[in-house]
């Protein structure tokens, strides 16, 4: 029974994210019912319901027939899965709500950013300072551990921006200062110890997904896309990270 209660808030949560995640690049209110994200009509209560509204619907909205973004399933279901996955980890604690919000946070900018290229620094860096304060309750986080990460992140993708700016100037740089201030965040939400593991998953899934890119412009597919959303692969790899490790793991800076 826990296990179906913690399912149905993880769909609760995802579409609370999804909301986030649609309103906020449109600069809405987060009040208000639901409505189709293509022509504005209010949707009706089953087309609201997280994940089977878009199920129901076939992939197309009812209201005027066009295709919906696949983006809004998938977050219900990596959400739910997340949530589910953390809690057997912690069950009801205080490290349950950190990875969770943390996990929040990775999975709406990594949303954001796959869509709209997208990355805000306001609500960013606010979660970067949030995850700071949060690592004095977190048992399996320090205060040391978190400030360190952010150094040494801050550090590096000042580095790749810089890189990026030099080897890319006469177009746009395909890394961007959303992603400097977005590594910071991964290093001060999982600490020192944890940072490089966290970013060799997001650098690995963005080189396999770079080199099929390559491979379908060779191939002569016009349509394929010239940079790729480098934030979301970093938010994708840390979320598998946490959820694979966790936030504990050997910790010189408790």
């Amino acid at each position: 029974m826990d296990i179906v209660l913690v399912a149905l808030t993880g769909l609760l949560l995802g579409a609370g994210l999804n909301l986030i995640i649609i309103r906020l690049p449109r600069e809405q209110g987060f009040g208000g019912w639901p409505r189709c994200t293509r022509c504005g009509q209010r949707l009706a209560w089953w087309q609201a319901l997280p994940l089977l509204g878009w199920v129901i619907q076939g992939g197309r909205a009812r209201c005027c027939g066009r295709r919906l973004d696949g983006v809004y399933p998938i977050v219900d279901l990596i959400t739910t899965a997340t949530l589910l996955l953390l809690y057997l980890r912690y069950h009801v604690s205080i490290s349950l709500v950190y990875a969770a919000v943390v996990a929040a946070v990775l999975i709406i900018t990594g949303a954001i950013d796959w869509q709209h290229r997208l990355i805000y620094t306001l609500p960013t860096l606010g979660a970067t300072l949030a995850s700071v304060v949060a690592s004095f309750a977190v048992p399996s986080h320090s205060l040391l551990n978190a400030l360190a990460g952010l150094f040494v992140a801050g550090v590096l993708f000042v580095i790749f921006y810089v890189l990026a700016k030099i080897l890319f100037p006469s177009h746009r740089a395909p890394f961007g200062l959303g992603d400097v201030y977005l590594g910071m965040f991964i290093g001060a939400a999982l600490g020192l110890t944890n940072l490089p593991g966290a970013l060799l998953y997001g650098m690995l899934l963005a080189g396999v997904f770079s080199a099929i890119l390559v491979v379908l412009r060779r191939a002569g597919k016009r349509d394929t896309p010239q940079y790729i959303s480098y934030g979301t692969f970093l938010c994708i790899g840390a979320l598998i990270y946490l959820l694979i490790w966790g936030l504990a793991g050997p910790r010189p800076f408790s």
